[in-house]
């Protein structure tokens, strides 16, 4: 019997390859060291399990709730999504989704008829491409420039738009690079998407995790009634609570509307244990999360002053999120026996070095690798003192 033809046309993803890779080799006793999740490696915050441990004997929680979310929930996003974010959402424009992905599924199988075109600034997160094929849409990647620290332009945007473009995916601080956008450079964009009418898809969830300056600000903040722009948000990084899967949709009626319904057939609600946790999180304010910011900052220092000293290594400008994105090309042209490609390069450092690194394919930039600080400070330097060591046994 045949199956869907979208087994064809999507993949798994590359971040969590690697990261069951590095995990197998570590069951078989391998001193593995992973630079390849995307999470931070501080446990939830302790007034968050507090409240959880209490909220679990409410026979309340036992039962189903609303889909789109519990209400102190969503009243909680809509205070904290004004005092951090600086927009207004009314607490019915959110929908609380199983993390960030399903955010991102939901927006697009909400926005997407067949043929309609998504533009996705490359190097991208690994999920967009698969999520927009997933909904019926057709992904067009934007190529950027590293001389630009991967930022697209208008000029590159212009380029790949087409009668059926539809929605724009954006996305500062960046996953994969760490690159922070400015207000000038942001909102050029934002305009520049207004003006054609199309939809600014907007992932935020590493809108508190920036070192330098200030983050980028929403779309939303132009864009007051959310009329061409959907926002996504989530617990998962700021708050350390990546397991709890815990993200949000905030959107105008019509796209809040079919949300709820994709969701209603989809998972009914989000786990209510989980919904409170992550309304603990959000209520209890950013102490956690500047205590978290102090050392991802120290760790991101000590990871581009490192990959700085190296020859031949590049990295772009890196002030937010938790990664950097070396430039690793000049180790993929021959100089490895069997290393033509940044793939065959993480094999090679996972397999000689037990260094686990993120290829830069799965992202859309052959010739790279996405380095995630967010591990011990033992770790981080003796994985990148590993990975020094192997570039120069060359």
């Amino acid at each position: 019997m045949e199956i869907s033809k979208l087994n064809n046309n999507i993949t798994p993803s590359g971040t969590m390859a690697i990261s069951n890779k590095a995990r197998i080799l570590k069951e078989q006793g391998k001193p593995v060291i992973g630079f390849g999740a995307g999470e931070p490696d501080f446990p939830t915050p302790s007034h968050v399990i507090e409240e959880v441990k209490i909220a679990s004997e409410n026979p309340t929680y036992h039962k189903y709730t609303a889909v789109g979310g519990l209400p102190i929930l969503r009243d909680e996003i809509s205070r904290t999504t004004r005092e951090y974010s600086n927009f207004e959402v009314n607490p019915d424009n959110v929908v609380v989704t199983n993390g960030g992905k399903q955010a991102i599924l939901t927006t697009f199988m909400s926005l997407l008829d067949p043929g309609d075109e998504v533009l996705i600034p490359s190097p991208y997160w690994t999920t967009y491409p698969e999520a927009v094929k997933i909904s019926g849409g057709q992904p067009v990647i934007v190529n950027t420039d590293f001389e630009n620290d991967f930022k697209v332009t208008v000029e590159q945007l212009e380029e790949k738009f087409t009668e059926k473009t539809k929605v724009v995916v954006w996305v500062s601080p960046s996953n994969p690079t760490g690159v922070v956008y400015s207000k000038e450079e942001a909102e050029e964009i934002y305009n520049w998407a207004f003006d054609k009418n199309i939809w600014i898809l907007s992932d935020e969830l590493y809108e508190h995790l920036v070192y330098e300056g200030v983050t980028s600000p929403s779309p939303a903040t132009i864009d007051k009634n959310l009329e061409k722009t959907i926002v996504v948000n989530g617990v998962a990084k700021a708050y350390s609570m990546t397991g709890w899967r815990v993200g949000w949709i905030m959107g105008n009626d019509d796209v809040i509307g079919i949300s709820k319904k994709i969701q209603s057939h989809a998972t009914s609600n989000v786990a209510n244990i989980s919904q409170v946790a992550a309304y603990s999180a959000l209520k209890n304010g950013l102490g956690s999360t500047n205590e978290m910011k102090k050392a991802f900052d120290k760790r991101r220092n000590y990871a581009l002053n490192l990959f700085n000293t190296l020859e031949n290594i590049r990295v772009p400008n890196a002030t937010g999120a938790f990664y950097v994105f070396p430039d690793v090309s000049h180790y993929t042209n021959g100089l490895i026996d069997g290393v033509s490609t940044s793939i065959e390069l993480c094999d090679w450092l996972l397999e000689k070095f037990y260094i686990a690194f993120v290829p830069g394919e799965v992202f859309g930039k052959e010739g790279f690798l996405r380095c995630s600080y967010a591990l011990s400070d033992r770790d981080l330097e003796e994985g990148l003192t590993r990975f020094k060591d192997a570039l120069e046994s060359i």
